[in-house]
């Protein structure tokens, strides 16, 4: 079984943007929220553990990383990927299924990439949790998808369970 959570980076300060959307911080509040759905994670899996982590290029989905880092019980391997980065274009799931080699992947990316790649994934679904995440995937929501198959070329719609979609606010 194949394992793949979604998270959105922590909420960005704006305080300081000097017009370089790649160079964006994360906030304070962002960080607290981000803790919030880490101590979600760790009461819902009793440790957090992902083997391969892919992350966006830009600075907030990287501090966003770090913090998951901190919390996160095993040593990952970790890619920066520019295809997660929210103007690219290229469907998460298709990046997912092209870069994952092991069983728990986690995904650090950006609005709208996140909410469209899984509304085409999961296009017509009437998951409760499908629905919320591309309603509203907020500044550090979380969403989680299983697959029953051995490798990532073979993830489909019709082998998925979608696990949950947690936001802050949530919590």
């Amino acid at each position: 079984m194949l394992n793949l959570s979604l998270i959105r980076h922590a909420k960005s300060d704006w305080t300081n943007f000097d017009g370089d959307d790649m160079s964006r911080p994360i906030s304070t509040k962002g960080k607290k929220k981000t803790e919030k759905i880490l101590k979600f994670l760790e009461k819902k899996e009793k440790k957090i553990l992902f083997k391969e982590i892919f992350c966006s290029p830009s600075r907030r989905t990287k501090e966003t990383l770090k913090l998951l880092l901190e919390k996160i019980s095993n040593d990952p391997k970790i890619y920066y990927l520019d295809d997660l980065y929210h103007s690219s274009g290229i469907n998460i799931f298709d990046t997912v299924m092209l870069h994952a080699k092991l069983n728990r992947v986690l995904v650090v990316s950006h609005e709208p990439l996140l909410s469209t790649s899984i509304e085409s994934f999961f296009s017509g679904s009437n998951n409760k949790y499908y629905q919320n995440a591309i309603e509203e995937f907020t500044t550090s929501a979380c969403f989680n998808v299983s697959f029953k198959c051995k490798e990532w070329f073979d993830i489909d719609k019709s082998i998925s369970k979608i696990n949950f979609y947690i936001k802050p606010k949530d919590l």
